[in-house]
């Protein structure tokens, strides 16, 4: 190897061949490498060493390499030889989170499970006076396996020029950066907008006079303690009724405070970020809960992050829970797949069921019960205390109607009589039963043509309400009912009718999916439609980009309630976004937009209710995943319908 030559093949140190070039910047350079003595990938940084980053390379590879905490990539190995400074780290096998944001926020549980293994991890580095330097989303990452690793950990900050002063928070060192950063992977979990000090592909967060909004501002159903973490810190002279929050260790402890117990909130892999973790409370002791990561079981199901209250009834008295077949789990990454964009799979095979554990002693079974057939062939069916006249127990002489009977003994008031061998207001049959009575055994029939008779009379109101229904959503009114006015249109919103409308598909190449056939969305026949490119591998467009869609021009700001789709297939997943009031240009990017609805599955006609209600020009349906047509997956709009 010539002296400062470095490409693919390239061996360092006769041990550490590169494979693959991930990222260069300003002649900084990171590889995927392998290890030939131990057979396994690293990550290595390089750059020339007459570059002015080499010392600051080396002292960083051997400050990073001073703390010891399990999230951390560690540094393997660095030297300087021909002409070369590399550090080697550990190589992680999963999905940043910056990856994670592409395909949606994570729910609340997940998002602050994440920010507190972080924060452990930052706290640990400055308890030995040590400062990532470069925390963003494009650092952390989750494995395959579940777990989080910090990349590039001081030796990242080291290859990066030096931090200008902050518009907002002005001069910062390596600690407070990291602290506002640790603040801001929480907002970006939640949000998908990036409030940090530190460059970051994620969009930026939306600020008023230079201070990021808070979380619930930019995104619908933020819990309130999640919000008010982020505000102590990101603006600590704006939390007026709560202490500010200037310490990694402050901030992990305030989230474990919210998450509790971590293992119930921990994903099983990368892949389960996105799902919202379940506790299955079992019957058992008293205020126990035994946690089933498993999503969508059936049974009682507690969300991790609420209190689990004690069960005040014994749990002898309790019956056991049927068990329930879990639905399919959440997709597993590509186990060759290295941060980088993994879209789920489809998902509709069944997982084998789990076997559940059996809490508390069991209940003792039932008695068995004397057979008591309905209609017996020879005789009728007379209580035996009637026959024999040898009641027991003892049976009040007040009121003989059927609420008038008090027993103080162990009476069955169906198998067994009062004195006399009568029961008041119960006995079924005419006269006393005689000993020799003959009988022909068709006398049980008088209750079975009965039963039917009421059967049929059901059966008959049931119909009845049927025809109603229809004949009411068919618009005419069933004999003998009142004319009444209809509902003004004005009850449901006036119908707002869009100006012009177009494909979006911004990370295509070219930037179009038919676009001339975009009008059939609004043209109002449900004949014509726009389709989508079809997709192989899966439903989430083959995984080549987050999704694709229409983009619906009102003509002017208006204030939209809610959106009608029609679509020609299903189930089909899809989002809506609007662009900010006094936008006039068409947004040509997703940064551009808010989201204000979502919904997964969608059958073929499916209104959705816009939270919050924009005032807007521009309303984006943005699908996400598609039905399945011969040869893949494509999407189909008939009808985009907009109301106010």
């Amino acid at each position: 190897m010539s002296t400062g030559s470095i490409g693919p093949g390239t061996v360092l140190a006769g041990r550490y061949r590169l494979d693959d070039l991930l990222a260069e910047s300003e002649g900084a350079r990171f590889w995927r490498a392998t290890d030939t003595i131990l057979a396994r990938s690293v990550a290595i940084h390089a750059v020339l060493s007459d570059d002015p980053r080499a010392a600051g390379l080396m002292d960083a590879a051997r400050i990073s390499a001073t703390v010891t905490d399990p999230h951390l990539l560690r540094v393997l190995d660095c030297d300087d030889e021909d002409g070369i400074t590399w550090v080697v780290n550990e190589w992680g096998e999963g999905i940043s989170l910056d990856l994670m944001l592409q395909q949606g926020t994570l729910p609340p549980s997940r998002a602050a499970w994440l920010a507190r293994e972080v924060a452990e991890a930052i706290a640990a580095g400055h308890a030995q006076g040590v400062a990532h330097g470069r925390l963003n989303p494009e650092a952390v990452l989750v494995t395959h396996a579940g777990a989080v690793k910090l990349i590039g950990y001081v030796v990242d900050a080291s290859l990066e020029p030096p931090r200008p002063p902050d518009p907002l928070y002005g001069e910062l060192d390596e600690r407070e950066a990291d602290v506002i950063n640790l603040a801001g992977i929480l907002y970006a979990a939640l949000t998908g907008r990036w409030p940090g000090v530190t460059r970051s592909a994620v969009p930026k967060a939306p600020r008023e006079a230079r201070r990021p909004l808070r979380p619930r501002q930019v995104r619908a159903g933020v819990p309130r303690t999640l919000d008010a973490i982020c505000e102590r810190v990101l603006h600590k002279e704006g939390s007026r009724h709560a202490m500010p929050i200037e310490t990694a260790h402050e901030i992990a402890a305030a989230l474990a405070d919210y998450v509790g117990d971590p293992a119930l909130t921990a994903p099983p892999d990368a892949a389960g970020m996105h799902a919202e973790p379940t506790v299955s409370l079992h019957r058992g002791t008293p205020g126990t809960a035994t946690p089933d990561l498993s999503p969508d079981l059936g049974g009682e199901t507690q969300v991790v992050g609420e209190p689990v209250t004690e069960d005040p009834t014994p749990a002898a008295v309790h019956e056991p829970e049927p068990e329930s077949e879990p639905d399919s789990g959440p997709p597993v990454a590509d186990p060759d797949a290295t941060q980088s964009f993994r879209p789920s799979v489809d998902d509709d095979a069944p997982a084998p069921a789990r076997a559940r554990a059996d809490h508390g002693s069991p209940l003792p079974p039932f008695p068995d019960l004397p057979e008591r057939p309905l209609f017996a062939p020879t005789e009728r069916r007379v209580p035996a205390a009637a026959r024999a006249g040898q009641p027991t127990g003892s049976w009040s002489s007040g009121d003989t109607g059927a609420g008038g009977l008090t027993g103080t003994g162990t009476r069955d008031p169906v198998l067994d009589t009062p004195p006399g061998g009568r029961l008041p207001g119960f006995w079924p049959f005419e006269g006393e039963p005689e000993e020799n009575e003959v009988h022909t055994g068709k006398e049980g029939r008088g209750w079975l043509r009965m039963a039917i008779a009421i059967g049929v009379l059901l059966v008959v109101v049931v119909a009845m309400a049927i025809a109603f229904n229809r004949g009411r959503d068919a618009g005419g009114t069933p004999s003998g009912a009142t004319n009444t006015p209809s509902s003004s249109p004005t009850a449901q919103g006036a119908v707002l009718k869009p100006t012009a409308v177009t494909d979006f598909d911004p990370m295509g190449d070219p930037p179009e999916e038919n676009p001339e056939t975009a009008k059939n969305a609004i043209d109002g026949d449900p004949a014509t439609t726009w389709q989508t490119s079809t997709y192989r591998g899966n439903p989430a467009l083959g995984g080549l980009k987050p999704g694709v869609g229409l983009m619906v021009d009102l003509g002017s700001d208006q204030p939209a309630k809610s959106v009608t789709v029609t679509f020609k297939g299903a189930p089909t997943s899809f989002e809506v976004y609007a662009a900010s009031a006094g936008v006039t240009q068409s947004p040509g990017s997703l940064d551009q937009l808010d989201k204000v609805a979502s919904r997964a599955n969608a059958p073929e006609r499916v209104t959705v209710q816009l939270s919050p209600a924009p005032r807007t020009r521009y309303l984006l349906v943005w699908l996400t995943r598609l039905p399945a047509v011969s040869g893949g997956f494509r999407g189909e709009i008939a009808d985009i319908s907009v109301r106010s």
